[in-house]
């Protein structure tokens, strides 16, 4: 539950952006987020969504506000409105999730996103995937990117013991040979179906981690912890196919979101990355 010394923080610094008092009737709880304590906000300007950590390190939610308007921008696919941004809480437009949206909506504008590339693999800048710092360096390539900047830093972290590092270097030798060549292309980062809202007429994205990637990290991911309609995909590949081979590389894909649930969550996601190591070497 918020404290009311919390909420006179937000309605004293919101005031002066609506011109007026703003004034938080009640805050909600909102379930589904496993990093930051979500709430739905009725104020006297309509309801709004508040993600909150006192925890978190402070550009956190500066980086999610980036990688929001980074998709945005692109205008092919909705993202909930920034209102303001605080080190330790960040106030969003509230979408109000309906699940009325089509499926083919959502792989079309999917596509069209990743539509949007660049001539580097990453970000001008560094973000977060979950409340775990994200290497988003440029470079040339994806593979050397992928190993780089996604594989050994989550194998560096405490949740892998020295055991896997010949199983790694077995793995980075055979990944150049694994990707075909790709395109740069904006990608969510973080697609799974607890990071979109179906809304009364569109699909909203959420919790981004934003970077220029292969698209196919969006896709595999999209699988890991149940899948999307198949229908997504169907519309997804008519709009922009997809490389060869693609379903066989989710798994490979998937090893780096494997990777940040065991340094985040450990359990039953340590097994899982084992099984994709012994499967690729």
């Amino acid at each position: 539950m918020l404290s009311q010394s919390l909420l006179s923080t937000i309605s004293k610094k919101l005031s002066p952006l609506f011109k007026n008092d703003f004034v938080v009737h009640t805050a909600t709880t909102v379930s589904g987020g496993c990093i930051n304590m979500c709430y739905k906000l009725k104020t006297n300007y309509g309801y709004f969504f508040l993600k909150y950590n006192p925890a978190s390190d402070v550009n956190m939610f500066a980086a999610e506000a980036k990688g929001l308007e980074l998709i945005r921008r692109t205008n092919t696919i909705l993202v909930p409105e920034v209102i303001f941004i605080e080190n330790d809480f960040l106030l969003l437009e509230y979408v109000d999730p309906s699940f009325s949206s089509s499926w083919i909506n959502f792989g079309k504008s999917l596509a069209n996103l990743h539509k949007n590339t660049n001539s580097f693999f990453g970000l001008d800048h560094d973000n977060f995937i979950g409340n775990l710092d994200q290497s988003n360096s440029l470079m040339d390539s994806w593979s050397d990117f992928y190993i780089k900047n996604r594989l050994l830093p989550q194998m560096n972290r405490k949740g892998f013991s020295s055991v896997f590092l010949k199983k790694f270097d077995l793995l980075f030798a055979k990944i150049p040979s694994l990707f075909p060549k790709c395109s740069a292309s904006l990608i969510h980062g973080d697609l799974w179906s607890g990071n979109f809202l179906m809304g009364k007429d569109f699909v909203y994205l959420i919790d981004p981690a934003v970077y220029y990637g292969n698209r196919e990290m969006d896709i595999s991911m999209s699988k890991l912890f149940g899948g999307f309609d198949d229908s997504f995909y169907d519309s997804y590949n008519d709009y922009y196919p997809l490389e060869n081979g693609w379903r066989e590389r989710v798994d490979l894909c998937n090893l780096y979101p494997l990777m940040v649930h065991v340094n985040l969550f450990g359990g039953s996601y340590y097994n899982q990355v084992v099984s994709i190591l012994n499967k690729y070497i």
